[in-house]
């Protein structure tokens, strides 16, 4: 039976009705849709921002190891070109990081092993070649359904860390040496004083004016040792702490020379050595005049100390375009390669008699080097047995 054009207009009706409540729905879902898009783009970019703004790198790779997301600070430690970190496959980057290791076969082997075992958590040092020591960090990802989607890795620079650590542990080290040193260089010395004092008290009245004298003499040489010995020592300690003020400022190098051979004339005339200052009059050096003539005086000590009898030792400065270089030069004893290569060590100082049977604390070159650093300069010993010894130490014109 055929329907009426009343009934056909009604259901038109109605399907336009229904298509308007659809069609509205449709808005409406169409709007909350673009509307949770619109809150999960900028979530996303909150989240990224995040990412990008942490102090520490971190990678996200799928279950076979792809990369999936990482951190500009990842691309910073790891030194990644911008053209290797935009492969989306991540091949080129693998390489690119496994080359960054010091050790590329243990780099791959941990990668390899972590493969092997996508359960696992890992945590490790790893040295970079450019000096950088990352910790680095990695964990799998596991979904409440039990599945293994991948892995996040972390990396933290603890370069600066490391850098205080071994310090540290040098410090310690250098104390106990320091320590060590210092009690075994003190001892003799401060026997001979007291030997000397037991004596005076139980033969006073027997000794004669010139016994008296004598003795003076042998305790004023030991006391003046041991002073020598801590006042290197305290100097030393000062440096070491950072405790000792540095005043660098211009003075004529001539000058600073001479008033350090006036100091060591004496000693250096007992020997019948000659101090020879050849400095141009004219040179400038920029520097701490306090640890410039502490450097020339325990280099010139040195140089009479090793020297035999009428020897000779010759002061000379050269300038160069950026530095001075001030050498001390002389024609004694020498010093075998074995000694040589362990100068400015505390953990192998050695200290050694000199022409004359002269003690020291082993401490002098070391505070050297500690105030040639201090400049910014350098120190260095050239030598060979029977024929002499060149100290050279560089001082830069102008303070950096």
């Amino acid at each position: 039976m055929e329907k009426s054009k009343e009934e056909l207009q009604k259901e038109l009706a109605d399907l336009k009705r229904k298509y308007q409540t659809l069609e509205e729905k449709h808005k409406k879902e169409t709007g909350r849709l673009r509307q949770t898009e619109e809150d999960l783009l900028l979530r996303l970019l909150f989240l990224e921002g995040i990412a990008n703004s942490a102090v520490d790198g971190f990678l996200v790779v799928n279950p076979i190891g792809q990369k999936v997301f990482q951190n500009r600070r990842t691309i910073e430690l790891w030194k990644i070109p911008q053209e290797v970190a935009d492969d989306p496959q991540g091949v080129k980057q693998v390489d690119h990081v496994k080359n960054m290791a010091v050790d590329p076969k243990q780099f791959l082997a941990d990668i390899v092993y972590l493969g092997e075992h996508p359960n696992e958590k890992s945590r490790d040092e790893l040295e970079l070649v450019d000096g950088t020591i990352l910790d680095r960090y990695s964990a799998p990802v596991i979904g409440k359904d039990g599945k293994n989607y991948g892995r996040i890795w972390t990396f933290h620079d603890v370069t600066e860390r490391k850098k205080i650590e071994n310090q540290l542990i040098q410090l310690n080290t250098d104390k106990d040496r320091f320590i060590s040193i210092l009690a075994h260089d003190l001892r003799t010395p401060i026997a001979n004083i007291w030997n000397l004092i037991e004596l005076l008290k139980d033969n006073l009245e027997s000794y004669s004016v010139e016994k008296l004298k004598e003795f003076v003499n042998h305790l004023f040489d030991a006391a003046t040792k041991a002073r020598n010995m801590l006042e290197d020592t305290l100097v030393w300690a000062n440096q070491r702490s950072g405790n000792l003020a540095f005043n660098p400022e211009t003075y004529l190098a001539v000058d600073v020379v001479s008033d350090v051979i006036d100091v060591l004339l004496p000693g250096a005339n007992l020997k019948n050595i000659c101090i020879v200052n050849n400095v141009n009059k004219d040179l400038l050096v920029f520097a701490d005049l306090y640890m410039l003539k502490a450097i020339l005086r325990n280099l010139v000590s040195n140089a009479v100390k090793f020297t035999n009898s009428d020897g000779r030792i010759e002061i000379e400065a050269i300038k160069t375009k950026d530095y001075l270089k001030i050498t001390v030069r002389d024609n004694g004893v020498g010093i075998s390669d074995n000694v040589l290569n362990k100068l400015f060590q505390i953990s192998t100082m050695v200290s050694t008699k000199g022409t004359a049977k002269e003690k020291g604390s082993g401490l002098g070159l070391l505070l050297c080097k500690e105030f040639v650093e201090k400049h910014n300069g350098e120190i260095w010993i050239e030598s060979e047995i029977n024929k002499g010894t060149t100290a050279i130490f560089t001082i830069p014109f102008e303070e950096k």
